[in-house]
């Protein structure tokens, strides 16, 4: 495939509209993908898909329409892109094998500091007045969401509990960081040559395509900071830890809540007083500056943090 690589220094528009092209023709073949492997494993009618998408029978299925979708939707159009502009598609999604403790750790720590904020946030979403019309809309959707992950997240057993973490912590951290990221984000930044620019509208899109006004402010606020984490340590594998953390922490508080109570409330951490996010924000900020200062120190570079021309730091 090497024939079809461009110039090493692709022009950033041109790169975000053959993402954004391969991203709708990957959509249409992972909903097909998707739809293939339900009749497949089901033998069901697509008429009852809907309905039969709650129902504890087709679990298995579910689950691996859930992984084939968020796959080809997003995975692979990033590496396409990628492959497409560059000779080491990987790397220029910001792939790099050394990780270290010390920002593995203030990763995870980030992750848990932001809840109060996240938490303020989402209270302050719900408190934004909207149409009649709209607030039954969004009622429905969110309500539809929540109740696919709460299927989803039933637990019989401890295995079950490993298998709600695959498919709902670690799937969509690896695809959904790779995709805004490792490619979108990038481009964003070599195209508005800003990067908290880039860093805010890449979050603004990740937010909005999951479609959910109630936590759209939230979402919003957890891609800002992932992306944060990724522009400063430079290395994607640390903000796909960090989204998984995020993930995996829902999860398991749905896994206690099952044990203990034998039900699952989605709605918990959804609020915080205004000073509780306000600290949270302070301590935020303070652990991507040390998180900034780890990157900087170490012995094999592979960070943004530390270069100037930052059109070309993950190559």
């Amino acid at each position: 495939m090497s024939d079809f690589v461009f110039d090493s220094k692709p022009n950033p528009s041109a790169q975000f509209l053959t993402l954004m092209g391969l991203w709708v023709a990957c959509f249409v073949a992972g909903n097909l993908s998707a739809v293939a492997v339900w009749s497949l494993m089901t033998g069901r009618s697509l008429f009852t898909f809907e309905t039969d998408m709650l129902n504890p029978a087709y679990i298995h299925a579910i689950k691996m329409i859930s992984i084939v979708s968020a796959t080809v939707s997003f995975l692979l159009p990033a590496y396409i892109t990628a492959r497409v502009y560059s000779q080491k598609p990987f790397s220029e999604l910001g792939f790099h094998r050394r990780l270290h403790f010390n920002r593995a750790l203030t990763v995870a720590l980030i992750m848990l500091t932001v809840i109060p904020l996240v938490g303020y946030l989402a209270d302050l979403n719900k408190a934004i007045p909207v149409s009649s019309a709209l607030r039954k809309m969004f009622d429905t959707m969110e309500s539809k969401y929540y109740d696919q992950v709460k299927l989803i997240a039933s637990f019989k057993s401890p295995i079950d509990y490993f298998v709600a973490l695959v498919v709902i912590a670690f799937i969509p951290a690896l695809v959904e960081e790779v995709f805004f990221r490792g490619s979108m984000q990038q481009i964003f930044i070599r195209w508005f040559k800003n990067p908290w620019v880039a860093i805010f509208v890449t979050a603004f899109i990740f937010s909005a395509i999951h479609f959910s006004w109630y936590g759209f402010l939230a979402r919003m606020l957890l891609g800002f900071v992932i992306g944060v984490i990724f522009y400063v340590s430079g290395n994607l594998w640390y903000s796909i830890l960090a989204h998984f953390v995020n993930n995996a922490l829902t999860v398991s508080v749905f896994y206690w809540q099952q044990v203990k109570y034998n039900k699952i409330d989605t709605e918990f951490g959804d609020s915080a007083p205004w000073w509780g996010g306000l600290i949270s924000a302070f301590v935020v900020a303070g652990l991507i500056a040390l998180l900034k200062g780890f990157s900087a120190t170490k012995v094999a570079p592979d960070s943004i943090a530390d270069n100037s021309d930052h059109s070309n730091s993950i190559s």
